[in-house]
């Protein structure tokens, strides 16, 4: 771009990853818990004590279907629970944001190595394209609202984001030093989620068309020779042992793969593809069954929850793609289409197949940081065409002052958007859309239940202007939606109940209209943008009975 000095770039990435550490350490307190996280959390306390027992206890696999799911991440944080001075939920926090920061380390990495130049006419490291990647990703609130408490979806983002950076460079020189480090890192990821597997054969799909590329041009012997000894060595060289190692790491991961290696790990591969799990799903303002969705909901869900600029620049990147093709390296080009296909083809499996889905799009939320690396590529690759028209050198620096100013102004604006979304930065919905209070209502927002820590403390504090729960008194607390997000953010005087017991106070989320389920006094309403999030009423004084209920007749 504009600077010459590579290292500016690099000073620049160094420089965001510290303030987001410094964000992390100063705000990973104000993210509640969501609705998988107690599982999750007894998940991971099985796993640990799987391997303290020798793998005797294998009381994993009655934890609902998690067993279905590797233990690396979970087994981690439960591990290091037991060192912090935090409690069990603020230290998975702290590890999952951690974890979110390591990807956008990876993030940039990837972008450098794809935006990198060796040409007669210019050299450099690819740090603009990765500054402009990780910028994107950082503010892209689909990753970076989950950071905190989606102990499911980032851990996997980040290990697709590493694994696809250590398969790059095994395509630019498959060293043993890469190759190990690639195996490992997979193998983490599929100790996480099996469904990594596609990756192994977005792998293998460009080192294959390299390798068969000269019978494009000569089919004689000694051609079809020599590319079946290439396609032999990458095999047994390359293929092979990464093949291994990480399916290797893989079983140490993962406690329920290692009952029977072979037959498991396809076990678990089946029930993701036909998941049966039944939820009511907002889209577009219509309800529909998770099982039964219209083609375009993961691209319709994207297109609402993608920040505007990366929409375009992607927009940019499809635009600018044959150019940004020629002017990358074989071993670019190889990563590229690995990378892409790692975007297109599971979404285009959702498009075709239309498997449950639901919670938005999270569960291809590695799609987001892969987007912003093209996004980044893509946008180099137009802003040097751009000022290359220029042939006046004060011209050129105009046009180019002028698409940085607008790229900054755009990023600030979505960074304004985030602070005031916190610490619910993943209901972020783009201005296509009418924004966070124009989506509400027709999108899903607040899925995960995490307000309910927000909706505790406000209730917490409107009884002790009371002058709190009157002595031997337990108030109890009606719940539509996921009561553990709330309970372990308040007293044990306070005691919760089904939604539709007798209580004196009714706790709710805004998803499926759930707030509308009791009548009663609305005291608190937890909101972001106009958006509300939760909703708790006060339920005495003649509504403590829902109306109907066999206890109000």
């Amino acid at each position: 771009m504009l600077i010459k000095n590579e290292k500016l770039y690099r000073y620049a990435a160094w420089g965001i990853f510290a303030l987001i550490f410094a964000l992390i350490l100063c705000t990973f307190r104000d993210y509640g818990i969501t609705w998988d996280e107690e599982l999750q959390s007894q998940y991971g306390r099985a796993v640990v004590d799987y391997y303290a027992s020798f793998f005797k206890d294998q009381s994993y696999d009655q934890i609902f279907n998690l067993y279905l799911y590797g233990g690396m991440f979970d087994g981690l944080a439960s591990v290091i629970d037991h060192f912090t001075p935090f409690s069990t939920y603020e230290t998975r926090h702290l590890i999952n944001a951690l974890f979110g920061l390591l990807g956008l380390m990876g993030v940039w990495k990837l972008g450098c190595f794809l935006g990198a130049r060796r040409t007669a006419q210019e050299t450099t490291s690819g740090g603009a394209v990765g500054l402009v990647a990780l910028i994107l990703c950082a503010t892209t609130p689909m990753y970076y609202g989950h950071m905190y408490n989606n102990p499911k979806d980032i851990p996997f983002a980040v290990g697709i984001i590493w694994t696809l950076y250590f398969m790059c460079r095994s395509y630019a020189k498959p060293t043993w030093r890469v190759l190990i480090r690639l195996g490992i890192i997979y193998g983490l990821t599929l100790g996480i989620r099996v469904g990594g597997v596609m990756l192994f054969m977005f792998w293998l799909a460009p080192m294959g068309i390299a390798a068969l590329l000269p019978l494009w041009k000569t089919r004689d012997m000694k051609t079809v020779r020599a590319v079946a000894l290439s396609l032999w060595h990458r095999g047994w060289r390359i293929v092979l042992p990464v093949g291994v190692m990480s399916y290797v790491v893989m079983l140490i991961c993962w406690p329920w793969a290692q009952q029977d290696p072979i037959m498991n790990p396809l076990r678990a591969l089946h029930e993701f593809s036909n998941f049966p799990q039944i939820v009511d799903v907002l889209l577009d303002g219509t309800t529909y069954s998770s099982v039964k969705l219209p083609w375009f909901y993961v691209p319709l869900y994207f297109s609402v929850q993608l920040p505007e600029i990366l929409l375009f620049l992607l927009a940019v990147s499809v635009l600018f793609s044959p150019l940004m093709w020629r002017r990358m390296a074989p071993a670019q080009r190889q990563g590229i289409t690995a990378l892409s296909l790692m975007i297109a083809v599971p979404v285009s499996y959702a498009v075709i197949r239309r498997p449950a889905l639901y919670d938005a799009v999270r569960h291809f939320l590695f799609v987001a940081p892969l987007v912003c690396i093209v996004a980044a590529v893509g946008a180099d690759t137009a802003f040097r065409w751009i000022i290359a028209r220029f042939e006046n050198k004060k011209f050129r620096c105009a046009a180019g002052t002028v698409m940085l100013a607008a790229f900054a102004l755009c990023i600030a604006g979505q960074i304004y958007i985030m602070v005031r979304l916190h610490p619910y930065e993943y209901i972020y919905a783009n201005a296509l859309t009418g924004g966070v209070h124009g989506a509400y209502g027709r999108y899903e927002s607040d899925y995960w239940g995490s307000s309910f820590k927000e909706a505790a403390a406000d209730l917490q504090a409107y009884v002790a202007k009371e002058g709190g729960v009157p002595t031997g008194k337990i108030y109890r607390i009606a719940i539509c939606g996921p009561a553990d997000a709330a309970m372990i953010y308040l007293p044990p005087d306070f005691r919760a109940v089904d939604a539709g017991d007798a209580a004196e106070f009714f706790l709710s989320t805004t998803r499926w209209k759930c707030q509308d389920m009791r009548p009663g006094k609305v005291i608190i309403t937890v909101k972001r943008m106009g958006a509300p999030l939760s909703v708790v009423k006060d339920l005495r004084g003649g509504y403590e009975l829902l109306p109907g209920s066999p206890a109000d007749k």
